[in-house]
């Protein structure tokens, strides 16, 4: 266990995981645990480096990083959410115009696929609400290959509780180490990850349904309908006529 990554869409439940990896990797390696969201290359200086657990979390990266990534034999595991979700979360807590958001989410869910297809990892689905599930804890250890008992798990689950995260949150303002985004000027957590944004939430599944012009929802299932028909996630079938017939090229995923 010397590179555990996490991947994931936006608006998945992503950085859930990175907090949990990050636990699982503390109590199981004597090594120092690095732990970073990575972007692009840059970010990821220090990952070939011995001597440390590396906990990477990212939503898309470009080939470069990915590529060095893989070259460490990482365990992996991949979050993913109904796409129409993903682009109305990234809207309504982030203030992304549609256009923007659907491009971020379409990135992130075809890199998460190829991510999750070619490293053989554990993919989780948002709706399966495995952010509220102590058994996810377990089945992550297991996915990274790390080894935890009861009681640690228990722990680890009740550190990164919604009520433990929303109080994370609400001290961001006056944490000595909180920084603020230079681009959105969001203020967040870098051990974390946890971002002003996250707080306040309410995780509900198909808010699309009453959220979302129907414009909207055609254009996404335009776009990514190979992605969601792979996944399993139902769309129209006005919308299955006019997307482009291009598949996943037999992606195995294996949700909850």
């Amino acid at each position: 266990m010397s590179v555990i990554w996490c991947a994931g869409m936006y608006g998945s439940g992503s950085t859930w995981v990175f907090n949990v990896m990050r636990g699982l990797a503390a109590i199981d390696s004597a090594r120092p645990v690095h732990a970073l969201f990575a972007s692009s290359m840059a970010d990821l200086a220090r990952v070939t480096e011995e001597g440390s657990v590396h906990v990477i979390k990212s939503h898309d990266l470009p080939d470069d990083a990915a590529v060095l990534l893989h070259r460490q034999q990482p365990r992996v595991v991949t979050t993913i959410r109904d796409p129409r979700d993903a682009v109305v979360s990234l809207m309504l807590y982030q203030g992304f115009p549609f256009g923007l958001a659907l491009a971020a989410v379409n990135r992130s869910a075809r890199f998460v696929a190829a991510t999750a297809q070619r490293a053989g990892a554990l993919v989780l689905r948002y709706e399966s609400g495995f952010t509220e599930n102590a058994e996810s804890i377990a089945r992550i250890a297991e996915a990274i290959g790390a080894r935890v008992d009861a009681a640690a798990a228990a722990r680890i689950f009740a550190e990164n509780s919604r009520a433990a995260v929303e109080r994370l949150i609400g001290s961001l303002d006056t944490l000595s180490r909180a920084q603020r985004g230079q681009v959105t000027g969001d203020v967040y957590d870098p051990e974390t990850q946890w971002h002003k944004h996250h707080g306040g939430r309410t995780g509900e599944v198909g808010r699309w349904r009453r959220a979302m012009p129907e414009m909207h929802i055609r254009e996404i299932e335009v776009m990514l309908g190979d992605w969601m028909d792979q996944a399993g996630y139902e769309r129209s079938a006005t919308a299955k006529a006019a997307s482009s017939t291009a598949r996943l090229g037999g992606v195995d995923f294996k949700f909850d």
